[in-house]
């Protein structure tokens, strides 16, 4: 037996929400222990509060999750200022978690530390890892790298970057009753699982390639021996978060994006979500809301099409809060150009992150994303 089942309030009170949702989901499961719980606040939650209500009312139930830049839940889709709680239940499946501090300045040791508290934690192999780490002032990619050093270069490794409504502020994640910052949470699903994934942004490069000539950490100063917001007056006459640069990644055989944060026009520069190096070749990336949403479809057909048999029993969105700053209004209808392609009847829960993980296709080791949307598909072997 493996069941996913989620809830949701958008109560303004941190104690009514968070029972509501809990409730909600309970009653699904129609008496049915839980075995782990995954948990998804705006920023606004008074974090502490929800953790404590979860420690009382689901005791030794492994919990992690994060807050985020909006959050997502079916069949309602899109919500703003909620929470959403996702609970799983099983016979065969185990679920633990685990946390690391020091996301931004150690992140092998963060990464390390939060694999072996979760491993402790369960008596069988992991099969998936569900990552929400810290998603203000970290490098994903170093977060991931430490997390496949963990845990082999091939595990399948999925989730988002805690959000938080693009104050890029302070976010916070969850473990257990542990309330942090500047950690890098995991949970550990062991067991006969299966799991597909897809991932699709819409974007496509704008114009030539250019070099980036000067740059440190997440701030580019120069790109091709210019002021870097230069560029984007030479091919979009606008400094604005709605396009992001395409990396290019020779060792990825294409390119990744990432969103600008902000524009200084009197020092020339960009900062970014995510760090990128000198030498690396940049164009600006643009795409159209109707592309946007149509990347929903596409990520969906991907994990629809590498799922292995069988009907899924639940899906885990991750969605990029660029592409929400982006689709603004529209922004639910990404929830349901996925839904045509998984269905409706599908538990499905998510969140809009400061950057996404999934494996790059069928058996693909797993990347790291920017203004992308990432389907997750769940289930578990028959007999």
């Amino acid at each position: 037996m493996f069941k996913i089942v989620t809830g949701h309030s958008e109560d303004p009170e941190t104690d009514i929400a968070t029972h509501e949702a809990l409730d909600n989901a309970l009653e699904r499961l129609n008496g049915t222990p839980p075995r782990g719980a995954l948990v998804f606040a705006a920023i606004d939650i008074d974090l502490p509060v929800m953790a404590a209500i979860l420690r009382d009312r689901l005791p030794g139930v492994p919990v992690s999750g994060c807050t985020t830049d909006g959050e997502l839940s079916g069949p309602a889709g899109f919500l703003e200022d909620s929470i959403v709680i996702t609970l799983i239940a099983s016979d065969t499946v185990e679920v633990s978690v685990g946390y690391g501090q020091g996301a931004a300045s150690d992140p092998a040791r963060a990464t390390a530390d939060a694999v072996a508290m979760a491993r402790a934690g369960s008596g069988q192999e992991p099969a998936l890892c569900i990552a929400t780490p810290e998603g203000i002032g970290t490098n994903i990619h170093h977060i991931l790298d430490g997390l496949r050093a963990a845990l082999g270069s091939d595990f399948p490794i999925v989730g988002g970057a805690a959000g938080d409504q693009l104050r890029f502020t302070k976010t916070g994640q969850i473990c257990n009753d542990a309330v942090l910052t500047d950690a890098v949470v995991v949970m550990l699903l062991s067991g006969p699982l299966v799991v597909s994934s897809g991932v699709a942004t819409g974007y496509a490069p704008l114009g030539s390639r250019h070099m980036v000539t000067r740059a440190e950490g997440a701030e580019i100063h120069e790109i091709g021996g210019r002021p870097a917001v230069e560029l984007y007056d030479d091919y979009v006459q606008s400094h604005s978060v709605h396009f992001p640069l395409a990396v290019h990644v020779p060792e990825r055989g294409g390119y990744v994006l990432s969103t600008p944060q902000r524009f200084d026009r009197d020092s020339g520069s960009i900062h970014l979500v995510n760090p990128i190096p000198a030498n690396s070749e940049v164009q600006i990336a643009t795409a159209t809301r109707d592309e946007i949403i149509a990347a929903a479809r596409s990520a969906g057909e991907q994990a629809m099409a590498g799922f292995p048999g069988g009907k899924p029993e639940a899906a885990l969105v991750f969605s990029c809060a660029g592409r929400r700053a982006v689709l603004g209004t529209r922004t639910n209808e990404e929830y349901r150009c996925l839904t045509e392609i998984i269905g409706t009847e599908i538990p499905t829960a998510g969140f809009y992150t400061y950057g996404e993980i999934c494996p790059g296709g069928p058996n693909g080791r797993s990347l790291t994303h920017t203004n992308a949307l990432v389907a997750v598909l769940l289930g578990t072997r028959a007999g």
